[in-house]
């Protein structure tokens, strides 16, 4: 048989039968019965049987999908794994994905340079998503190179160095596809287990990535930012672990060579001192709209003091957030921010007034003390402030603060923070939460010389929560016989729904339950009284709601377990 009209090359299948048939038997009565002819024809029958099978498969359902819808199928496979099996279904299928460049343009480097290399080869001119793991073998590094301006993705986990700055000087920094970078760093060491000197390039990393938009930094050298710069970008993700203190400085600066964030996301555990950052400095991101600032079991970074340098009045969720042990030898910090410092913040992440203030303080089952002070505006932006001290299993003998006076004590630093009149003149609903874990009198008594300038800061509320909280707290003064003695006049504030829920008391100490029917007939008194009263404790004094029903217009009043309205 002529081998160059062979199948594919001119032969119908049934000529292509024909022909087969017609040298088999020329070869099988041939008086040279030549093994080569035979292994020819052995050949030649394989071929074309492939040919048949592949013809009579292209009439299946699944292989008349169009070749532009069937290359998607792959798109959603989890796994690069996925995608190879997708080719090799059929050899359909096989030729038709392997012509869309795009469904391999996935490198994972450490697999090796045969498989990267094939893969280059599939990808053809597609956008390169780059990942690697470790250090990059320097066979597989030379193929990357001459592909530079096609990476879109570059990710180097746990990458030393020397080799960021390598893919940092690819092309000369110039990387015009690249959008996505993240680098997890890792570290060398000397013989004195100290961290080995690494010194940055003279000019900034990845120099040409002007379209970068998404950055995620986990590293040990938060000062190295300062050798980031990216005008275009829109998320950044930080995550430092410790190391020695730096200047607060590198970290504000590189956030404000990026005006056109609109996500930032920020985890520091190292120390970063603000000495060397200007009073009057205030880094201006008028684009973001979630701000995050975590500082994980590190005292000397004040994430308070860092936030008040940074603008963000388009922000509609921001948080701040500070974690330390409860095992901390000094001093225990402060868990919110003076008033003047908080009126800052505010006005540095809101534009509208405030109408909502959600305060918590609960010992959660792990014995964690959590905090928390929530600011909602009528614009529906949102700025939490937490903090937590996480428990170490210690004796309460050996903390610096036993536990049973944490609660207490931020307790009453929250109340200092948010009675500052310009913050809570608009506000309209107040929500309290302290879950006590024992009465203390010394403390409670501090928290209540508190309560009347927190009424006295307030404008008329729409509604007052107050859940978990002992109500001596906030009602001793309108008992016949007060628990604890005041030095200031309590004046309640207008508020149109008192709603108390599940408060904390004493076994068979139902007596502080009277202070809420002699507010409620105080209020109405004053010209100002309730519209709802709504009551819900265990043990609910017999009468309660008859009471209240002679001075406000609706009481609710049940003793069922009830959530969070």
């Amino acid at each position: 048989m002529d081998a160059h009209t062979y199948p594919g090359r001119g032969l119908s299948l049934s000529q292509l039968i024909f022909a087969l048939n017609e040298e088999l038997k020329r070869v099988a009565h041939s008086p040279m019965y030549a093994l080569e002819a035979v292994s020819q024809l052995d050949q030649d029958a394989s071929i074309a049987l492939a040919t048949i099978r592949e013809w009579r498969n292209s009439f299946a359902h699944v292989n008349r999908i169009p070749a532009d819808i069937l290359s998607l199928i792959p798109t959603h496979l989890p796994t690069q794994k996925g995608r190879f099996h997708a080719a090799s279904v059929c050899r359909h299928w096989r030729g038709v994905l392997l012509k869309y460049g795009a469904l391999w343009s996935q490198l994972f480097l450490n697999k090796g340079q045969e498989c990267v290399s094939t893969l280059l080869k599939r990808a053809k001119g597609s956008a390169l998503d780059i990942i690697l793991y470790s250090e990059v073998p320097v066979d597989t590094f030379a193929l990357i190179s001459p592909r530079a301006q096609q990476i879109r993705h570059l990710e180097l986990n746990w990458s030393p160095w020397k080799d960021i700055i390598a893919f940092s000087d690819l092309n000369c920094g110039n990387l015009p596809l690249l959008r996505t970078l993240e680098i997890t760093s890792s570290e060398t060491y000397t013989s004195h287990g100290g961290r080995n000197v690494v010194v940055p390039p003279s000019l900034p990393f990845f120099r040409g990535s002007i379209n970068l938009e998404i950055f995620r930094f986990h590293s040990w050298r938060v000062s190295f930012l300062s050798h980031f710069i990216f005008p275009n970008l829109t998320t950044f993700r930080l995550l430092s672990r410790p190391a020695e203190e730096c200047s607060a400085l590198c970290l504000l600066n590189f956030l404000e060579a990026s005006p056109t964030l609109q996500m930032v996301e920020m985890t520091i555990s190292t120390g970063l001192v603000l000495s060397s950052v200007p009073r009057e400095m205030v880094v201006a991101l008028p684009n973001v709209e979630t701000f995050s600032l975590h500082i994980p079991g590190c005292p000397t970074t004040k994430d308070y003091d860092i936030a008040a340098h940074i603008l963000c009045p388009c922000a509609k969720h921001t948080s701040l957030s500070h974690d330390v042990y409860e095992s901390y030898p000094n001093d225990m910090p402060e868990a919110f921010p003076t008033p003047d410092l908080l009126n800052t913040i505010i006005h540095r992440y809101t534009e509208s007034p405030i109408e909502e203030v959600e305060l918590k303080i609960k010992l959660s089952e792990d014995k964690d003390t959590d905090c928390s002070l929530t600011f909602r505006s009528s614009n529906a932006t949102v700025v939490e402030l937490s903090f937590k001290v996480t428990n170490t299993g210690l004796d309460e003998a050996e903390l610096n603060i036993p536990r049973t006076e944490m609660g207490w004590r931020f307790f009453s630093q929250a109340l200092t923070t948010i009675q500052c009149r310009p913050l809570l003149s608009h506000v309209k609903r107040l929500h309290i939460e302290h879950r006590a874990a024992v009465t203390n009198t010394y403390e409670m008594r501090r928290v209540a010389e508190k309560v009347p300038v927190l009424f006295d800061s307030l404008g008329p509320l729409d509604k007052l929560r107050i859940r978990g909280c002992d109500l001596h707290t906030f009602f001793d003064a309108f008992l016949d016989r007060p628990m604890l003695a005041n030095s200031k006049p309590v004046v309640f504030p207008q508020v149109k729904k008192l709603v108390v829920l599940h408060p904390f008391m004493e076994i068979d100490e139902t007596e502080c339950t009277k202070a809420i029917v002699g507010l409620a007939k105080l209020q109405h008194s004053l010209g100002i009284p309730f519209e709802l009263v709504k009551v819900r404790m265990w043990d609910l004094p017999a009468g309660m709601a008859e009471e209240l029903e002679q001075w406000v217009d609706a009481v609710d009043c049940d003793e069922e377990e009830e959530e969070y309205e």
